[in-house]
């Protein structure tokens, strides 16, 4: 048998040993499908897509249509998430890059109505569309008054929760010792008294402890502190606010 080489020997031990050690590598490899650390980087005309098992674009983020200058290379990057219907759940994009350049945030129903929006011209909200409080009468002699000294209901009202509390503002005149409080569902939930001889504008914040969508009343009461005085009253705002 012809005498081998020792220094080829060592090679070849070298070469299986780095053989095992690829073969370790490779096995130890984190799955393709995540990424531990680091960013995924996709650039300006690329998209990461998610799609149903027809083939239709559920989720995109990067590059959407329509582009905002393709002869000068601006393509405008956003993001669409769709049902699996196909109907547009959420879009930050333009429809018109040239005349309405500022892209706005929507969210839509199934059956394409805007339900929020942001005003793509001059900021804030576009959808949905809130309602200002209501010019009332300055005159005191024209708001709803009483003399009882148990508390008597001026006002009242229906509404739909769509805000876990609420914030009433209501102008107050009367005799000093006079109360004026909030009801939530029949229940008082905030009361202020008259001190002093100028209009008062009483802030009452509740809680609306219904579900949800499920209809509240509202009632303004007010009460005198002695029989022969008198307190009258007007709500200038009622609107749902966050927790």
């Amino acid at each position: 048998m012809a005498t081998i080489p020792t220094d080829l020997l060592d090679r070849i031990r070298d070469i299986e040993r780095r053989i095992r050690e690829l073969m370790a590598s490779a096995n130890s490899s984190p799955p393709m499908n995540q990424v531990g650390t680091g960013d995924i980087v996709v650039g300006d005309q690329g998209r990461v897509r998610a799609r149903t098992s027809r083939g239709d674009d559920l989720f995109v983020v990067g590059r959407v249509q329509p582009d905002r200058d393709t002869d000068a290379k601006k393509y405008q990057q956003g993001l669409e998430l769709r049902r699996d219907d196909g109907s547009m759940a959420l879009s930050l994009i333009t429809a018109d890059p040239v005349n309405s350049p500022v892209q706005q945030l929507r969210v839509l129903d199934h059956q394409g109505n805007t339900l929020l929006a942001t005003d793509a011209s001059r900021g804030g909200l576009a959808r949905p569309y809130l309602a200002f409080p209501l010019p009332v009468p300055v005159d005191t002699a024209r708001w709803e008054s009483t003399g009882a000294t148990d508390w008597t209901t001026l006002y009242a009202g229906p509404g739909i929760a769509q805000h876990p509390r609420v914030q009433c503002e209501v102008a107050v005149s009367g005799s000093v010792g006079a109360a004026v409080r909030l009801l939530v569902d029949g229940i008082p939930a905030a009361e202020q008294t008259v001190t002093g001889t100028a209009t008062l504008y009483a802030a009452f914040t509740a809680d609306v402890a219904v579900p949800f969508g499920d209809p509240v009343s509202f009632e303004i009461q007010a009460k005198v502190a002695t029989a022969g005085d008198k307190v009258a009253c007007v709500p200038r705002a009622l609107y749902g606010i966050q927790s």
